[in-house]
């Protein structure tokens, strides 16, 4: 492949956080039910911005907070899914029993991904990292999320890691000043996994326009990306 067709589309966002939305319950207050998840959106583009030294025109990320549970597959989800260079799911109980979450995995892991010229992939590394948002039951965990590899953080303190295995993302942001520090590591060390995926992956565009076309389980797909 010529070097000029791994230039990007320079209004794509880097990576796409994809999870599973709450809704607010019945005769409960209105509230933003998916703050936690936009206080990471928050913090992992600063920090993505920042390592790629992303210019003022450029995205570092695309999170829907449009949808209530996803309800319509509207131009910026699509051109977002289509475009981006790394998939970040959210893995949680809710996040696998979403036909929305599933759609978004399909319309990004069925584009064709290889290394970018130059570059050497670390091993079972791939531009979809899944994130321990809220902690799941391996045994509930589709073979095809499972065979990926999970985002673990390295070079922390001994406790940090544990601590993320074992209270999630969610679970850190709930224990306040308790997960603070553990939080803002584990964050740090994904945005650097992110910017490596990026630099060491290209992904082809591929856009879904008909919904009808992707998987709304998580299950094996012949297209799938390594």
């Amino acid at each position: 492949m010529a070097e000029d067709q791994f230039r990007e589309d320079e209004s794509a966002p880097v990576f796409f956080l994809s999870y599973a939305r709450s809704r607010n319950r019945v005769g409960a207050p209105p509230r933003d039910t998916n703050q936690k998840v936009f206080q990471l959106f928050v913090d992992l583009s600063d920090h993505v911005v920042e390592l790629l030294g992303l210019g003022p025109g450029r995205t570092a990320g695309f999170m829907d907070r449009m949808l209530d549970g996803g309800q319509l597959w509207t131009d910026d989800l699509a051109f977002a899914a289509g475009h981006c260079q790394v998939f970040i799911p959210l893995i949680s109980p809710q996040y696998l029993r979403s036909e929305w979450c599933a759609r978004e995995w399909n319309a990004f892991t069925r584009r064709t991904a290889r290394p970018r010229p130059g570059a050497e992939p670390s091993a079972g590394e791939t531009p979809v990292i899944p994130v321990n948002w809220s902690v799941v039951e391996r045994p509930q965990v589709p073979a095809v999320v499972s065979r990926r590899q999970m985002f673990t953080p390295t070079r922390l303190p001994s406790e940090i890691a544990p601590q993320y295995h074992e209270e999630g993302i969610y679970g850190l942001l709930s224990l306040g000043s308790n997960g603070k520090d553990a939080y803002d590591a584990v964050v740090w060390r994904l945005a650097q996994r992110i910017a490596r995926a990026y630099r060491t992956h290209w992904v082809e565009a591929m856009v879904p326009t008909d919904l009808r076309l992707l998987h709304d389980r998580f299950e094996e797909d012949g297209h799938e990306l390594a």
